[in-house]
């Protein structure tokens, strides 16, 4: 019969009880998910799988991005020059660049219907209320992080992107001033601001999303796991063993990989003109396209409403929905009918960002 053995242990024969008592004493990743999961919890149709996506394809942009900082130059007179080389000379180098770009985009796209699918199944209510905090934290950093990736590029369009940006700073009053120097290093974009936003990419901003996931994963552990239906009286508890949620992430983690290599070899990243602060003809101002809302407002309002007044507003509404719903823990269930007006109040944020998006990428 074949056995498991351990550095100083006695020979464990690898009958099931003995090999998941081997597994929780030495394996790191079986002690990462949780002993037993509600299976009403593991259906895909309830979570859509959407935090382990974000998780994965955080892990392939980290692993990406460090393979990229062996050739980038952060500096004003090597970056462009630095990508043009990683795209046309370094073995794989423009595939990987394409992975780091659309694990990127991946990772967006997955925080924010991960927020979106907590908010229409109350998975914010107690006690998950404070990680739902440390959630839109995660939310903010993504895409901070996903910014300073996208100006490092420092082509033609992402240099206005910086511009319009930095700028921003200015517009709070009393701070602006200070915050601009502290964010640009400078009085205006130069070497100072570039290195600055590539320090805060590499290191800063990855340890922060690093770290905040950890973090978020463990109190999901601790706030009692997924949040999930009330139990139906009579029924029997069933429960998803840590096998099976492992073999399913690994599926996942396969299909992501393999959809994001692909991207990679159908659709390179964009790469413009060199920056140039003084075109002789203008260039448009191109944000990333979860910054196009935003973008869209700063055209009709000025900046102090349009960069911060109604964004922070509107993440205030988000950070509010457990302090305004207090009906106790949530019962796990979409679009549940004692929770429609956060539910609804969403939705028509939702579908105004969409919106405003869409009229800013009609009339760039």
């Amino acid at each position: 019969m074949p056995v498991i053995t351990g550095q100083g242990d006695d020979t464990i024969r690898s009958h099931p009880h003995k090999l998941r008592l081997w597994r929780k004493n030495k394996s790191l990743i079986y002690n990462l998910l949780p002993p037993l999961t509600p299976a009403s919890s593991a259906r895909f149709s309830y979570t859509l799988g959407m935090g382990g996506i974000a998780i994965i394809t955080a892990l392939i942009t980290v692993f990406t991005g460090g393979l990229l900082m062996f050739y980038y130059e952060p500096t004003v007179e090597g970056a462009y020059g630095s990508l043009v080389l990683i795209d046309s000379v370094v073995y794989l180098g423009r595939f990987v660049r394409a992975l780091h770009y659309w694990a990127a985009q991946a990772l967006v796209v997955a925080v924010l219907i991960h927020t979106a699918r907590i908010i229409f199944t109350g998975g914010y209510r107690p006690p998950r209320d404070f990680n739902w905090f440390i959630g839109l934290g995660l939310l903010l950093v993504t895409l901070i992080w996903n910014f300073s990736g996208y100006v490092l590029r420092y082509d033609a369009s992402t240099i206005w992107a910086l511009l319009v940006g930095t700028n921003l700073l200015k517009a709070l009053p009393g701070l602006g001033d200070a915050l601009y120097l502290l964010v640009v290093g400078d009085q205006s974009l130069g070497p100072a601001a570039l290195l600055r936003f590539y320090t805060w990419h590499v290191f800063g901003l990855t340890l922060l999303g690093l770290g905040g996931i950890a973090y978020h994963l463990w109190r999901v552990r601790v706030d009692g796991g997924l949040s999930r239906p009330d139990w139906t009286v009579g029924r029997a508890r069933q429960f998803v063993p840590p096998e099976t949620i492992l073999f399913r992430e690994l599926i996942t983690t396969l299909v992501i990989t393999g959809g994001l290599t692909l991207l990679a070899i159908l659709a390179p990243p964009p790469l413009g003109p060199p920056a140039d602060l003084n075109p002789a003809g203008g260039q448009p101002v191109e944000a990333p396209w979860f910054f196009l809302a935003i973008q869209w407002l700063l055209r009709y309002l000025p900046p102090l409403w349009a960069g911060w007044l109604i964004p922070l507003a509107g993440l205030a509404l988000l950070a509010a929905l457990p302090l305004l719903d207090r009906r106790g823990p949530g019962r796990g269930r979409w679009f549940a009918h004692e929770r429609w007006q956060p539910q609804v109040a969403f939705a028509g944020l939702l579908l105004l960002i969409v919106v405003l998006s869409l009229l800013e990428w009609w009339q760039g």
